[in-house]
């Protein structure tokens, strides 16, 4: 099973780097995501960000989410069972384990966190610290190349 962080999801609605080569990747792999309230949440904070900077306007924020809502009710996501409370028990180990050593920051220690108890063995991630973490808890990174 895949598990994709946000920063990936991200990329899927708005051209930036990297886009073209994650949504062919994922064309290609052909499985459904994994969505949880921390995604959603992170995916709309960093909608949201790009307009208060001036990125993109309140208009294409509105014809993100309506595609991002059409992928929810076509099955590109699907919604895993998480505990919270044993997530963020199981990002603190992570954390103890290995911040001192690799720099994790939290938000990418509770991803990797939320991957293990949902049992995926695969983990999408653009950023070079969380792969190495996801990496040492057992999971497979994908990862892409330049196209």
């Amino acid at each position: 099973m895949l598990y994709i962080d946000t920063s990936v999801i991200v990329k899927l609605y708005i051209k930036e780097e990297h886009s073209l080569a994650v949504s062919n990747w994922l064309k290609k792999n052909n499985e459904a995501i994994p969505l949880t309230a921390f995604h959603e949440l992170e995916f709309n904070n960093a909608i949201n960000l790009k307009e208060f900077r001036g990125e993109i306007t309140a208009d294409e924020i509105r014809q993100i989410i309506t595609k991002f809502d059409e992928h929810k009710n076509i099955g590109v996501f699907y919604r895993p069972q998480i505990n919270w409370t044993d997530t963020f028990k199981y990002a603190v180990d992570l954390s103890k384990k290995y911040t001192g050593k690799m720099g994790s920051r939290s938000l990418d220690i509770l991803h990797v966190a939320s991957a293990l108890l949902i049992k995926t063995d695969r983990f999408f991630t653009l950023d070079e610290r969380q792969s190495k973490l996801a990496a040492l808890s057992g999971m497979e990174n994908i990862g892409i190349r330049a196209e």
